[in-house]
Parts: structure tokens; sequence; C-alpha cells
């Protein structure tokens, strides 16, 4: 049996290897976080009560991030977008954004990753839209503690999403699950079992000390390997990696050969095979999750014309660096997961 996903180093080493410049493969896929407000409140994301709303005038519209995207389509390179939050659909007329998207021919792809609580009524319009796929949070199959992970969201409301999705060929659907320590155990098994009834594919995700919660995730974290060793099923890679963040691995689960993601920014950083870029919705680039310095790419345009932006770009994304800790002081929800 196969557990350890990344045999060559362990955790400590690889975030050690912090003083040098990444050399990265080129930037192709941009998240564009649409929104910072969201319908649940999820425990690993922010309290109970949420958290201060970035100013109304800060915001921009959807047309204004939609010529930033196009910018950034235009010299930067980028060839997929994806949308996030807070949750992207709470932000009102998406659809309008999509479309605008999708008439850039460099485009090859608009995803987005969403709760799925609203999906149920809108999967066909956004499809209509130019939307390609669709991933959605699931972190449990147990009715109440998706209310107490959420708190708010339903569990029906979610896989009633799900199941639109894929009628309405939001394809591949990808289902995200965020471990936790304390129900792994029971929520990993029957997500597997949900994962091989649907044929869709599952990818579960080490907890990241975020925002406001960072003790509640310090508290709760398990990392994949841990999960990988506890599930008693073979746990082979994948022949093909992606790029991205996941490792692909091929599961047997009780004789069902399921394809399972494995993203473990802690315990296997993946910082050299990053090709994303971040932007929210006021304009502000990130070069990573974890970065505390942005690049404000809306007020550069403004006052530069396009080659002296095109340079000040490309010098803040050249002092890209590995995060010394995967911890950020910013809640997930105002960068975009």
């Amino acid at each position: 049996m196969s557990t350890s996903l990344v045999p060559v180093k362990g955790p400590t080493d690889a975030l050690e290897e912090t003083n040098a410049v990444l050399s990265l493969p080129p930037l192709r896929l941009l998240r564009l976080s649409v929104t910072d407000l969201c319908n649940f409140r999820c425990c690993y994301c922010m309290p109970r009560n949420g958290v201060p709303k970035i100013k109304h005038d800060e915001v921009l519209p959807l047309e204004s991030l939609s010529r930033l995207v196009s910018w950034l389509v235009s010299h930067v390179g980028i060839r997929r977008v994806r949308l996030t939050g807070g949750e992207p659909l709470v932000r009102p007329a998406i659809e309008h954004l999509i479309a605008d998207l999708s008439q850039l021919e460099a485009i090859q792809e608009i995803s987005m990753t969403t709760n799925g609580s609203t999906l149920s009524r809108r999967a066909w319009a956004l499809k209509a839209a130019g939307l390609n796929r669709v991933n959605i949070s699931l972190d449990s199959l147990d009715e109440a503690r998706f209310a107490e992970i959420t708190r708010g969201g339903t569990l029906q409301s979610t896989l009633a999403g799900i199941k639109a999705a894929d009628e309405a060929g939001l394809t591949p659907i990808k289902l995200n699950t965020v471990l936790r320590n304390s129900t792994w155990k029971t929520d990993v098994p029957r997500l597997l079992d949900y994962a091989a009834n649907t044929g869709l594919e599952i990818r579960f995700i080490e907890l990241m000390r975020m925002g406001t919660e960072q003790s509640w995730c310090e508290s709760e974290f398990i990392s994949v390997d841990d999960v990988c060793a506890g599930l008693g099923a073979e746990v082979l890679s994948a022949e093909k990696q992606p790029c991205g963040p996941a490792r692909n691995t091929l599961v047997n689960w009780h004789g069902t050969l399921l394809r399972v993601g494995w993203i473990a920014p802690r315990s296997h950083p993946f910082c050299n095979r990053c090709e994303r870029l971040r932007m929210d919705a006021r304009g502000q680039i990130r070069r990573c999750l974890m970065d505390s310095k942005t690049h404000d790419l809306r007020s550069v345009l403004i006052t530069n014309n396009d080659q002296t932006a095109r340079q000040e770009l490309q010098t803040y994304l050249e002092g890209k660096l590995p995060p010394l800790a995967m911890e950020s002081h910013v809640p997930m929800n105002q960068i975009g997961g």
C-alpha cells in the first residue's frame, strides 16, 4: 500500500527552502475573487459573526474587473479564469461577467469555486453565459455536521446544486473537502462512497492557518499522509500530475478505483509548480495566498501606459518567494480560496 504522496521530501525540508526566488511555470490561471461576501460562515474561513467587509465603494464594477482580466490575458498570458469569493454567486449579475470573459479568445476555460447552495436554480443560466465547470465545497454528508461547519448552510441545497451542475454540463465537477482531525474518520469514508456512486472527482485539502481562525485551524489540522495511511485502502499515484496544487491519486475504494486529489499546502508545499495569480474585487493582485504584499493593478493602469504597467507588475511578480509558513492574517473570504 502506498500512502506517502510526495516521497522525496518531508514537510520541514520543503518549507525551509525559502531563500531563493521561485523558478515558476508561466502564470496561466487567474483566481478572481469577485466579492468578499458569503452566505455561509464556515469555521475555517471566518468567525461566527463574520469579518469586516470591504467598503462598498472599493468593490469594482463587473465591467472594470472584466477589463482588468482582459489586460492580464494580453500582457501576462492568463489562459484560465476561476471565479471565487467569498461566494461568487452572491455577486449580482455574475452571468454578465462570465459572458464578457467568454468573449476573450485566449481564455480556454472559465470555472467557479462555489458552495453550491444556489446552483440548483442558476446552473443552466451560468452554463449559457459561458461558464465551463465548477468546483463545489462539500465538507460533510452528515446534515448536522454540515450545518455546524457552514453555520447556516443546508446539505440538501448543496447536493441539489451538484446535481443541477451535472445536468447543466458544468463538468468535470470537482468536490472540495477540507480535512478536520476530529471528524475525518467518519466524513472521508462517506464522501468516498458518494464519489464512487456519482463518479465525481473529490479533493481533500489540508487546513491552513488563516485570518482570525488560526488557533482553531491548528487544533483541527491533520496531514493528507495521515489520512491516506488511515483509510485502509490502496492509494496509488496517478500517472499524469497537474501543474496545480492537487496531487492526483487512484484510490481502490471497496473495489472501485476512484480519482482522488490531495491538496497539502502544509505537509507538501507545491510552490514550485504554482501557475496562478490572484486578483480581488478591488483590483489588487496577490502573488500568493499567503503573501502580505499586493499590487494595485487598477490604480497602476489608471496612471500609467501599458508598457510601464507591465514593467511594474513584472517587478512585483519577480519578488515572489515561498512563504515561511502556510498562514496569513487575512481572512480567506477576502483573498479568494
